[in-house]
């Protein structure tokens, strides 16, 4: 201190001596002060900042982090770090996102169901709005001796609004032709098929045959309409028995809803005393529709009883779902006690047993239908094994996208649950796809009839239906490759 005060005071007095000591000194701290430098700037660089995620990988996160909190079986999906959904990558946002869905769907073997689809699709499942041709078909044969090598592609339904339902096809006719070319029972011609449905083609020429024999030939366009879920209606009068029959195709909402209740005031003013409800393409769709249906065809006295309870997961059931309620609004709705579900008695019919139609296509939605009205009445099925889905869920949105990762199941009123193998019919026919809607000939529908009207389902010709069930069955690996790309399952419609 004092030395430096000195200096600054008599710097003229400095001698020579003290003067180069001090350049010296200079001199050196220079040097020592460069070489610091110089070892700092041998230091690598800091990493640069990771890029900012894309809108693929929030994409694929979101997919991951909302089924992390509303799937089923939600201990079976591991840790981000360890799941790694950003690995999961599709030629578009869309592949990407199902393939992150896929990849958690094989950490659990019960999950056939999970599945991610666009905003717009999504809609259409529940105002039933679609865009296609509006019919599908089913391989069949109409062979009446061995050997069955006759094997035909036969619409199985027409939505009346669509292109097809308004060029008149019709349930019983069989494709010939598809743009000219002649349609098979082969590979080919099953690719030529799933083109034509779920490919981007937007028009296409058919050629169907008719049961006279006629051809009828008809371009069809992927239109814009609203499907009707109930397909056919009618009451048969037999042996005294007044009997409503209808066809009900798919669970939509609002829309669907208000048809059955158009149609039950009409099976009302009939009288009827026994219904066959025909379920057998019924895929499934709103629990909401369900419950209705449920409460139109339930006896009296299930009124206020136990209709099902939805059974969630435990982050939902304790209220921990942070996501799903920012997102969507949910509060503490999941709870045991807030999700049973009670008749609600509708409409005055008093029926103590219902016939319903039914086959593999029979799913979800449908299966809790009769699981519901059990154990309150004698529900008898004719028909095929139904496809086997106790299990639900509710769409999220994401971006453009919506996902249903399976969320719920239900559990009747006397505790059944788990129909993973579908329900057993009480008697097996064969799907009689070269019979239009009603045509009392029709083995399924035949064989509720006869049972109506002398208590037993056995036809005369079992023979021939034997023959035609096994035909059915061996076609099935074909239908269900056309089957994978359509919409099956039961779902809590979005509350706006």
């Amino acid at each position: 201190m004092n030395y430096c005060r000195v200096f600054e005071n008599n710097y003229f007095y400095i001698n020579q001596k003290t003067m180069k000591q001090f350049w010296s000194l200079l001199v050196a701290g220079s040097v020592l002060i460069a070489s610091c430098h110089k070892s700092n700037n041998n230091t690598p660089p800091p990493p640069p900042p990771p890029p900012p995620p894309t809108k693929m990988d929030l994409l694929r996160d979101s997919v991951y982090y909302y089924t992390k909190e509303v799937y089923l079986w939600q201990d079976v999906i591991p840790s981000y770090d360890v799941f790694k959904p950003r690995q999961y990558s599709g030629s578009s946002e869309l592949e990407s996102a199902q393939k992150v869905m896929n990849a958690i769907k094989k950490l659990q073997p019960l999950d056939r169901f999970s599945f991610v689809t666009t905003a717009a699709q999504s809609g259409g499942f529940q105002t039933g709005v679609d865009q296609d041709y509006g019919f599908f078909i089913k391989a069949a044969s109409v062979d009446n001796v061995l050997p069955i090598d006759s094997v035909y592609w036969f619409v199985t339904y027409a939505y009346d609004q669509s292109s097809a339902g308004m060029a008149g096809v019709q349930r019983g006719w069989y494709i010939t032709k598809l743009n000219g070319v002649t349609i098979g029972y082969d590979q080919p011609s099953v690719d030529l098929l799933n083109d034509a449905f779920f490919g981007t083609t937007t028009n296409t020429s058919f050629e169907f045959k008719k049961p006279d024999g006629t051809t009828k030939s008809a371009s069809l366009s992927k239109t814009g309409f609203t499907s009707n879920s109930v397909l056919y209606k009618t009451v048969f009068n037999i042996s005294g028995k007044k009997i409503g029959y209808f066809v009900f195709n798919q669970f939509f909402g609002q829309p669907s809803r208000n048809e059955l209740a158009q149609l039950f005031t009409y099976f009302q003013s009939q009288s009827i005393n026994e219904l066959i409800v025909d379920l057998r393409y019924n895929p499934g769709g709103s629990v909401e529709t369900e419950d209705t249906l449920s409460n139109l065809i339930a006896p009296q006295a299930a009124d206020n009883q136990t209709m099902y309870q939805y059974i969630f997961n435990s982050t939902l059931q304790n209220n921990q779902h942070q996501l799903i309620r920012k997102k969507l609004g949910y509060g503490n709705i999941f709870s045991s006690t807030a999700n049973t579900v009670k008749f609600e008695k509708a409409g005055n019919l008093n029926l103590s047993r219902v016939f319903m139609i039914v086959t593999g296509g029979t799913a979800s939605a449908s299966e809790l239908l009769i699981n519901n009205l059990r154990p309150y009445m004698d529900v008898k099925l004719v028909g095929d094994t139904t496809y086997g889905k106790p299990v639900g869920f509710f769409p999220i949105p994401i971006y453009d996208y919506d996902i249903y990762p399976i969320s719920f199941k239900t559990v009747n009123s006397v505790g059944t649950a788990d129909y993973y193998s579908g329900f057993v019919p009480n008697h097996l026919t064969a799907d009689g796809v070269d019979k239009n809607w009603g045509d009392v000939n029709e083995p399924s529908l035949a064989s509720v009839l006869k049972y109506i009207a002398t208590g037993s389902f056995r036809l005369a010709n079992t023979q021939l239906q034997d023959m035609r069930y096994k035909a059915l069955k061996e076609a099935e690996p074909f239908n269900n490759f056309l089957n994978r790309n359509k919409f099956s399952g039961m779902f809590i419609e979005r509350k706006n």
